[in-house]
């Protein structure tokens, strides 16, 4: 049989369905009313009765926006209503793989698998020949049991190549394809090769269906950097209207608009996120302190961006509200960040109680948010002894460097966060910095600024945000300016705003540096 062919299994019949809000029968009636439904458009054949299958396509939407708690909730209902159907227990699996943050529920997906049948090979006769068939054998190289995650992801992404190879002309083994070769890549890669293969077939779908969900978003991940950004605006002005009832859909624009300094657009697509999101968390009863101050923090930088720092304030409180009303560890990680963001961004520095830390403390390296709460602390620890610095008060602002010292050297002595490491060092330098020049030592002052450029310029340009929070090249050419050599501060910023296009604090201190100048 060749490849290229799709056989029926006795009476069913293949149905070809395009993403609709259409539901079939009361049963996925009932059940899709707390189901998005505005996520996209896509052409998904299978084998299943109407029923699985529109839940079937809203789990496969969800997957193209990620969100995937809501995906997985698609595809079990989708089991519900039919319960041999596999491809329902390949996406729940998938649901559990978030490729983009190398994060992975390993045992959540074989359990969902196991659910079919016990055995790769037991769910494979139980799997229709051909595509499906297909699908099936790449979540198995995915969720393999043996190898770490890097090689399973490139065990998988050369199975979704085989499988676009067979399969030319079907958009989602495309769409799948492109992010598999996404889910590859590491912080600290060097090159722009797979982030162009990526968007390369992403927007070819996107050519082909500008409604695909996964198509305008996989475009905008493989060229959120500046240099690239310029390709995705045409995708990131329509990914909103695509699938509006997912809040990270309304999000991602603003990757593209950051890459790009294009404030009014960061602040009116995170705004909308932010309100799907609070709106979906009440009404799935979803864990705080996830999209939802994702996009209130990124809504918060591009409102100082615009200089409305009253606003910026108000987004502050609003988080704080949430931190009330829903305390956790993850919560008021997101509270502080926004507060040490606030505060180092606006030279609000007396906003910031000398005291405050991260609830559990700032060494608190346990628990399942770990490594979100120590990335919280280098924003936390930035801010706390730039402050300190600020205020003169040298033991505070050693202790802050001495914690960012721990988190770095933590971070070496661990692979999967040795790029992160260079990230807390810029930090650390820039705190020794301000602590050197707060006592009167230039020199010193300057030499921790110039290693901090020299790790910064090793680093990709962030994808959002500054990380750390302070961008050194521009507080070097700020330094520079103190110093009164306007001319190299003219360098340092043009430096700067070659990583952060229109970072306001950089455009400002280059104008000033050239009229100095």
């Amino acid at each position: 049989m060749s490849n290229k062919m799709e056989t029926n299994m006795g009476s069913m019949t293949r149905r070809v369905f395009t993403g609709t809000s259409v539901l079939w029968g009361a049963t996925s009636a009932k059940a899709a009313n707390d189901l998005m439904s505005a996520l996209g458009t896509i052409v998904f054949p299978t084998s299943a009765s109407a029923n699985a299958h529109e839940l079937f396509l809203t789990g496969v939407k969800a997957l193209h926006n990620f969100q995937f708690d809501e995906a997985g909730e698609a595809f079990r209902l989708a089991q519900q209503a039919e319960p041999k159907f596999a491809l329902a227990y390949w996406g729940e699996a998938m649901s559990y793989n978030h490729p983009l943050w190398a994060e992975q529920d390993s045992k959540a997906a074989h359990q969902a698998l196991e659910r079919l049948a016990p055995t790769p090979e037991a769910r494979a006769k139980l799997t229709p020949e051909g595509k499906e068939r297909r699908w099936l054998a790449a979540v198995e190289v995915l969720y393999a049991k043996k190898g770490d995650k890097l090689s399973r992801d490139i065990a998988y992404e050369k199975a979704m190549a085989a499988f676009r190879a067979d399969y030319p002309d079907d958009d989602e083994v495309a769409v799948f394809h492109a992010l598999s070769i996404l889910g590859t890549m590491r912080p600290g890669d060097p090159g722009w090769s797979k982030q162009m293969q990526a968007g390369a077939i992403a927007l070819d779908v996107f050519g082909r269906n500008p409604k695909h969900p996964g198509a305008a978003h996989f475009v905008i991940h493989s060229f959120d950097d500046p240099e690239h950004a310029i390709l995705a605006l045409p995708a990131a002005k329509s990914y909103a209207s695509i699938a509006a009832d997912a809040p990270h859909a309304l999000h991602m624009p603003s990757h593209i608009f950051v890459q790009l300094g294009m404030w009014d657009g960061v602040v009116a697509s995170n705004a909308q996120a932010f309100k799907v999101a609070v709106e979906l968390a009440e009404r799935k009863n979803l864990e705080r302190g996830r999209e939802d101050f994702h996009t209130l923090s990124w809504l918060q930088y591009g409102q100082i961006q615009l200089g409305k720092f009253d606003e910026a304030k108000a987004a502050l409180e609003t988080a704080r509200a949430i931190e009330r009303a829903h305390p956790s560890p993850k919560v008021n990680d997101g509270v502080l960040g926004m507060l040490a963001r606030y505060v180092v961004d606006t030279d609000r520095w007396d906003e910031l109680p000398p005291d405050v830390m991260l609830s559990g403390g700032p060494d608190d390296a346990d628990g399942a948010h770990a490594n979100h709460r120590r990335d919280g602390n280098v924003d936390l620890e930035l801010a706390k002894g730039l402050a300190a610095a600020h205020r003169k008060d040298v033991a505070a602002a050693t202790r802050s460097a001495d914690v960012l010292k721990g988190l770095r050297e933590a971070a070496e002595k661990s692979p999967p966060r040795a790029y992160y490491g260079k990230v807390i060092a810029v930090a650390e330098n820039e705190v020794r910095a301000a602590m050197a020049e707060a006592m009167g030592d230039a020199t010193a002052a300057e030499e921790h600024l110039k290693r901090a450029t020299a790790i910064e310029g090793t680093l990709s340009a962030p994808s959002g945000p500054p990380q750390p929070m302070k961008p050194s090249f521009e507080m070097y050419g700020e330094f520079l300016l103190r110093a009164g050599r306007p001319g190299e501060a003219a360098k340092q910023f043009e430096l700067a705003l070659a990583r952060t296009p229109n970072r306001t604090r950089s455009v400002q201190g280059l104008a000033k540096a050239k009229a100095s100048a």
